[in-house]
């Protein structure tokens, strides 16, 4: 009978905050995809401020046509407090001293040393590992008046986007890694052409090597995602990474050889980032089909191997007819980040 009870108290306080149950691990996970987000503020008053910082801190993406903004926020009050809880991201705004619910609840969640850095600073940012359920991550933004917390908002929302764009990716690498990945094609592909990533398991490769080209593609259905990988050996690393016009030859190829595809040359946007600890050169695109009247979108990372004299082009692609594209390059960058070489 007590165990009956215990089962029933949590679900019932699983749908009080909209999580999922981990079965695997009988605990509360947080619901939703790695952009959703929940801003609480502590007061009313702080709700236009709390407004204004959502404005700026998602930023727009383009799909081919179709914007899309990095998150999908929604802002709570004090009392609707608990909806946030069941967020994977959060963000709780705080005025120090109001003495309200969110304040109750943040001094319950940090350190007395920490509160009380917090508190006598006037402000500050703490972020939160798994406060409320697995996966999620929660930003307690500080002030003691309302003004100081606009400015501290202004400040860091650059900052802020970063935390929780790196703690998403984290989190995916997280996930993927308990539920499962095929070590025996990691390992397969690190003895054969001396890279690897952390390969999910429902992702299956389609094609290796095809007529001899160099490249092979893990493949991801309903909806269908890409990761494809392939290189072009060169004397001169260096100075290949310099030619965007060759390298855009070299992702047109590979979409030729192991898509049936064209990429659309005026939609290629083109940017010096990382992926994982390397330096590499991003392009994003828009690719449309040969062999049916579709296309998409697709990011493209190149990535100098001077150990092994060539470039490696890894490539994500997503087709999802009216579907969101940025929950699922979410996921497939994380999965990208993964990318090693060895000699």
């Amino acid at each position: 009978m007590k165990r009956f009870t215990l089962v029933a108290v949590l679900m019932t306080l699983v749908a009080s905050l909209g999580c999922d149950f981990d079965k695997e691990k009988g605990i509360l996970m947080a619901a939703g995809s790695y952009g959703d987000l929940a801003v609480v503020v502590s007061d009313r008053n702080i709700e236009p401020l709390a407004r204004r910082f959502v404005d700026n801190l998602n930023v727009k993406k383009t799909f081919v046509i179709k914007e899309e903004g990095l998150f999908n926020p929604d802002v709570f009050y004090p009392d609707q407090l608990d909806m946030g809880k069941a967020y994977k991201n959060a963000i709780l705004l705080l005025r120090i001293g109001d003495g309200g619910q969110v304040e109750k609840t943040v001094r319950k969640k940090l350190s007395e040393k920490t509160w009380s850095q917090l508190a006598s600073g006037g402000g500050g940012m703490v972020q939160l590992n798994d406060p409320w359920a697995t996966y999620q991550t929660v930003l307690v933004v500080a002030s003691r008046d309302r003004n100081s917390l606009g400015s501290l908002l202004r400040n860091k929302t650059d900052k802020i986007r970063g935390l929780l764009e790196e703690s998403s990716r984290q989190r995916i690498l997280r996930r993927n890694r308990y539920n499962g990945l095929d070590t025996h094609l990691m390992n397969a592909y690190r003895e054969r052409f001396g890279f690897s990533l952390e390969i999910p398991k429902d992702f299956k490769q389609n094609q290796l090597q095809p007529e001899g080209f160099p490249g092979l593609e893990l493949l991801k259905q309903s909806p269908s995602r890409g990761i494809t990988i392939s290189w072009l050996n060169t004397e001169d690393v260096d100075w290949l990474m310099d030619q965007r016009g060759a390298l855009h030859l070299m992702r047109q190829e590979m979409g030729e050889k192991l898509h049936s595809e064209d990429i659309i040359a005026e939609s290629l946007v083109w940017e010096e980032t990382t992926l994982g600890k390397m330096d590499v050169l991003k392009m994003e695109g828009a690719w449309t089909s040969k062999r049916f009247a579709g296309g998409g979108a697709f990011w493209c990372y190149f990535i100098p191997d001077p150990a092994h004299n060539r470039v490696i082009c890894l490539d994500l692609l997503v087709y999802g007819p009216g579907l969101d594209k940025m929950p699922m390059f979410r996921n497939l960058a994380a999965v990208a980040s993964s990318f090693t070489l060895y000699q």
